[in-house]
């Protein structure tokens, strides 16, 4: 009996010995020339400095990574602008070797079969990518009509099959390593349709994205490809003829088929993270507060709803809401409130000769206006410039024969307050009755609700 239980204690001990053993990267580079080389992990597109190692007999560094190490991709720099990537997953010991001027097409180790698989594909992906550039420089040379132009979109469609069966073909002949997985999240979807509300659901796009993916393994996120690969999902559900709402709506439909998949709680963290950091600054405000305030399975919401929605008090700015009513300046210089305009439909943007944005904006506004008016579509255009010359400058350059008027940034303004204006360009398209119908942040979605409304 007390065998056994020393048995049993040696194989616990040696157990918790595997799982928590550290890592050694012993790195060798030929004809080196710089005295100290360092290790950075990827944390999402970004590198971070985890370790520096000086030159110890010519051309030789070593790292260190205790037993807390994260899994994922690291790149080494030996040199300026010499570096390259390594996998670091549950190998003890990761040797490297390589020459300075050319680390990518070097680089050999004896022990580590995840950097063995990994730079396999690095290679194949860097002549795939030098072919695909030679395919698309001859492209422009020829007509539309042109045989041989046909001929080199062939090629080019051809060299993606051949680098897609590839990279699947090395992940399967080693499905666990998690070179394996990070090989995967390279590899798109070939043929993606354009996806639209109406058969969202039907298609699936999450699960056809994703599919491939090992979202078990929390590891999969420490990549640079992972970042990529979300964010090129996301770009599935904008579409240029979507209105303001409808792209919101897009957004959050894609976020929310992807959060419903079976994925670790970490990673459904780190994912709900990374879309924050993406949309926060960005115009889809509606898409942010979907990620702040609602829960995915069991991880719970960032905050509860905001006071705005709970005390009908304050600046009211949501698609429904009813617009604050202010006062407004005509060209004749009488003043009427927003409510008596004689509009079926009322934009008001906020704009400044500041901003570079409204300055490109304006110009194509104003063709949706002369398009438009005639059918009952009004524009109150309110400048935040505090001098007068500049403002009719621009005014009379771009021919705004709307209504126009300056509202100076002031700590007092009440109708900069009520319409919560802190940007620009910002616009908001209004029914006869002041509600609030749509919040455009570009001149195409606009475009694409008016259409809606008048055609």
């Amino acid at each position: 009996m007390y065998t056994k239980k020393i048995a049993l204690l040696f194989f616990l001990f040696s157990s918790f010995s595997i799982l928590a053993q550290p890592v050694e990267i012993s790195v060798k580079v030929l004809q080196a020339f710089s005295d100290q080389a360092k290790l950075y992990r990827y944390t999402g597109t970004t590198a971070q400095l985890v370790d520096s190692a000086w030159q110890g007999s010519p051309g030789t560094y070593s790292f260190f990574l205790d037993s807390a190490y994260v899994k994922g991709l690291y790149k080494i720099n030996v040199g300026k602008n010499i570096s390259f990537d390594i996998v670091v997953n549950n190998e003890p010991v990761i040797d490297v070797c390589t020459v300075v001027y050319a680390p990518d097409d070097s680089l050999k180790s004896e022990n580590s079969l995840e950097n063995r698989v990994y730079w396999q594909f690095e290679k194949h992906k860097k002549r795939h990518k030098q072919h695909l550039w030679l395919l698309n420089s001859l492209i422009d040379f020829y007509p539309d009509s042109a045989s041989f132009k046909t001929s080199i979109l062939k090629d080019i469609e051809m060299q993606e099959l051949s680098q897609n069966n590839f990279a699947n073909k090395l992940a399967s002949q080693y499905p666990n390593l998690l070179a394996s997985k990070f090989i995967r999240l390279e590899q798109k979807p070939l043929h993606t349709n354009l996806l639209y509300p109406n058969n969202m659901a039907r298609q699936s796009p999450a699960s056809k994205w994703w599919g491939s993916i090992d979202l078990a393994d929390a590891a999969i996120v420490n990549a640079p490809a992972f970042s990529s690969r979300l964010w090129s999902y996301i770009e599935l559900f904008f579409n240029d003829d979507f209105d303001k709402e409808e792209q919101d709506s897009a957004f959050i439909s894609g976020i929310e088929q992807l959060m419903k998949l079976d994925m670790k709680q970490g990673l459904k963290k780190e994912l709900r993270g990374m879309l924050l950091d993406g949309f926060v600054d960005s115009s889809y405000p509606s898409v942010t507060e979907f990620l702040e305030t609602n829960s995915f399975g069991t991880l719970p919401p960032i905050r509860q709803k905001s006071a705005a929605d709970l005390i009908p008090q304050g600046p009211r700015v949501k698609v429904g809401d009813k617009a604050y009513n202010f006062e407004v300046s005509l060209k004749d210089g009488s003043k009427v409130y927003l409510s008596d305009i004689n509009a079926n439909y009322i934009l008001v943007i906020f704009w400044s000769s500041w901003c570079p944005n409204c300055i490109e904006a304006l110009p194509r506004v104003k063709e949706l206006y002369t398009q438009y008016h005639p059918k009952g579509f009004e524009v109150i255009a309110v400048s935040l410039d505090d001098e007068d010359d500049l403002w009719n400058s621009y005014i009379k350059s771009f021919g705004l024969n709307w209504i126009n008027m300056r509202e100076p940034i002031t700590i007092g303004s009440e109708l900069l307050y009520m319409y919560k204006v802190e940007e620009t360009p910002m616009m908001f398209l209004l029914s006869k009755d002041l509600t609030i119908i749509s919040r455009p942040a570009t001149r195409r979605q606009l475009r694409a609700r008016l259409r809606k409304i008048f055609n």
